[in-house]
């Protein structure tokens, strides 16, 4: 496991903590159950014992699982992905390939795939189990919107593949013709994530010569400005769609997996937890998504996901969708996509985790994870931040939850894990997944959660 999240240095400096983010995938450790398995993790800052203490807890074979686990750390801090530092690490990269052994029993799998983690893959000898890089245009935000009309899914109105404010500014003119009663739209960057490269731009009613910049703006990532946003769209390009700001609407996503055979099943869907400026900044996710447009987004998703599996996609990807309500009791929901995520995500290591340590099993027909006859539930979040938290240690974090009666129980299958625990001594920050039998007692769990690590409100 190469958890490298491969992205500029100056997008990932928009995220808390981002480079311990490569812990929040120690979800893998719980697959050491199978008795067969070797992981050989790698991380670019050294990962404290009490945390892999933590993972291995949740085995009935604690010694067993590690001795099959090597943690393999660079021990460098400086601001660049694990994968490029990787690279220039031949000592390191010599260490990985003999643990590995056999070649043709071992693969790597990582966070993302860019040319780097082709280039580590190919430096171990070992097959890379991901999409090519060069499918990975499939999952920027033109290409996402391309996949999505090959599979008859519907986009909102707008237009992709845009590299300067004046082809902004002429698409938006065109949306304008076709909407006029659209009062906002919304540019993300091609290669964004979790909201950061996003500006909504509100509409003057009746400017037809409206020029974007000039136009209240307001930019998901605090430290971005028209001019730095330019020089990023002429680079990667964007795309900009109506911001639909109706009551109801919600962006809930379904995480699929793709196999080298061309197979592919959908693995879970979530309703996602949006804040920020306009809502458009992941916070966290709950589970299941809710049950009057699961099976309708779960649909459009196999959908997708055929198209991406014909190209060749391999490994776990999502997509994310916008259900917006119409007409009267009965309500109907008309389905957009909204992006595509060839590589890990938000969603991903809180259902692994739930998945593994309850030993539950998704049913596709009902869109819930069943654990000892019971449907579970729960609410995961990655940014539980408080100063309070700062100087303390991960195993104080994981007395202070279990300590309060709160920690997981494989009896009921339910109670709170916690990740990111690394971020917790320097940045205060560390994330949650909160299981229980209803999503009531879920959000309710993951409240008194909260306020055990940082206090009320």
């Amino acid at each position: 496991m190469i958890p490298s999240i491969t992205f500029p240095a100056v997008e990932l400096a928009k995220i808390t903590a981002a480079q311990l983010y490569e812990q929040r995938l120690l979800f893998l450790l719980l697959l050491l159950r199978s008795p067969q398995l070797r992981l050989v993790y790698v991380t670019a800052l050294p990962v404290d014992p009490a945390i892999v203490d933590y993972y291995l807890r949740f085995l009935p074979e604690t010694a067993d699982a590690r001795s099959r686990l090597s943690m393999v750390t660079l021990d460098d801090p400086s601001n660049r992905a694990l994968s490029e530092k990787l690279l220039d690490r031949s000592d390191v990269l010599d260490r990985v390939r003999a643990l590995a052994g056999d070649p043709d029993d071992a693969c790597v799998l990582t966070f993302n795939v860019t040319v780097a983690e082709q280039a580590v893959s190919s430096r171990l000898g070992l097959a890379l189990y991901g999409p090519s890089p060069e499918l990975v245009p499939l999952g920027s935000k033109s290409g996402s919107r391309q996949v999505a009309r090959r599979a008859r899914v519907a986009v909102l109105e707008g237009a992709e593949d845009l590299h300067s404010v004046a082809a902004l500014d002429e698409a938006v003119a065109r949306l304008r013709e076709r909407r006029p009663s659209a009062g906002a739209v919304v540019v993300k960057l091609n290669n964004g994530f979790s909201g950061q490269g996003s500006v909504m731009v509100t509409l003057p009613p009746g400017d037809a010569g409206l020029s974007l910049p000039s136009a209240p703006s307001i930019f998901c990532a605090a430290e971005e400005s028209w001019p730095s946003f330019s020089a990023k769209l002429a680079a990667e390009g964007a795309i900009v769609e109506e911001l639909v700001r109706e009551p109801g609407v919600v962006s809930p996503s379904v995480q699929l997996h793709a196999s080298p055979a061309g197979t592919f099943e959908v693995v879970s869907t979530h309703d996602q937890i949006l804040g920020g400026p306009g809502n458009q900044v992941y916070i966290g996710c709950s589970f299941p998504a809710h049950p009057d447009y699961r099976l309708a987004i779960q649909e459009a998703a196999t959908r997708i996901g055929a198209v991406l599996a014909a190209e060749g996609v391999v490994g776990s990807f999502g997509i994310d969708f916008l259900v917006v309500p119409y007409g009267r009791p009965p309500v109907g929901r008309d389905v957009y996509l909204s992006e595509i995520n060839l590589r890990m995500g938000g969603t991903t290591h809180p259902f692994w985790m739930v998945r593994l340590a309850t030993g539950g099993r998704y049913d596709v027909a009902s869109g819930e994870l069943t654990a000892g006859g019971r449907a579970k539930s729960y609410v995961a979040t990655d940014n539980i931040k408080s100063a309070s938290l700062v100087g303390r240690t991960p195993a104080s974090v994981i007395e202070a939850v279990e300590g309060a009666g709160m920690g997981f129980d494989p009896a009921s299958a339910t109670g709170v894990t916690l990740h990111l625990l690394g971020a917790v001594p320097g940045f205060g920050k560390v994330g949650l997944t909160c299981i229980a039998d209803n999503p009531e007692a879920a959000e309710a769990l993951s409240q008194q959660a909260t306020e055990v690590l940082v206090g009320p409100g």
